[in-house]
């Protein structure tokens, strides 16, 4: 059986695939569709995804894939690790995110604000938080969400840890209540009407266990 020690971390040399995998899956959420609304700008978000993926390794973050093929990636921020204070600007590009237009800048940062507030009140203290859970959609139905997934709640319980996400898919809460999760939050992101769940999971609430069903993504 694998376990967490068998994943293969996400260092510099991956982030192009894991990024494909992101924005293949990501592409048609909600969050996503809101804030780049235009098609052709679409085809730019492997882009914006490198510039997430390298100031979550510049973070400290935990990235972890299956194989180099990046058939599905999981990206973990431990609340207990002060990220380093440059790692926004070891991100990379800082105009990567212009390239989306100025629409996308306002409401990114709005949407961030209203995510911020959500965490401030329902999230422990210290906690896992699962901000990026994506399968390739050539790979979905493998079992690898639930693969990336219930290896890392397996070290949380032993850890003690809580983990925190966060989803605009009904589908995608139905699917973490198998593992766990509970909602502390549901509505829509203000202004938007985009759905937006808060998710949090107690330590040792069930079992972490396999489950059949495949996520697609659950963006954060």
């Amino acid at each position: 059986m694998m376990t967490l020690n068998d994943m293969m971390p996400i260092d510099s040399t991956l982030v192009k695939s894991a990024s494909i995998t992101c924005a293949e899956a990501f592409k048609k959420d909600p969050l996503t569709i809101y804030l780049i609304p235009d098609e052709k700008k679409i085809v730019k978000l492997p882009l914006g995804f490198e510039y997430l993926f390298r100031m979550s390794i510049a973070q400290k973050s935990e990235l972890y894939t299956i194989s180099r093929h990046c058939e599905g990636v999981a990206v973990w921020h431990d609340s207990r690790i002060k990220p380093p204070f440059d790692a926004v600007f070891r991100g990379g590009d800082l105009l990567i995110p212009f390239q989306f237009g100025f629409r996308f800048i306002i409401r990114s940062l709005s949407v961030d604000r209203f995510s911020a507030q959500i965490k401030r009140k329902f999230a422990p203290e210290q906690h896992m938080y699962l901000a990026w859970l994506a399968v390739h959609p050539d790979f979905q139905g493998k079992g690898y969400a639930c693969l990336l997934l219930n290896q890392m709640l397996q070290r949380l319980d032993y850890e003690g840890l809580p983990c925190y996400l966060e989803t605009q898919s009904y589908k995608n809460v139905s699917f973490y209540k198998h593992f766990g999760f509970r909602t502390v939050y549901s509505g829509e992101i203000t202004d938007t009407g985009v759905p937006f769940f808060a998710m949090l999971r107690d330590v040792n609430t069930v079992p972490a266990m396999a489950f059949s069903n495949q996520l697609s993504a659950s963006p954060a």
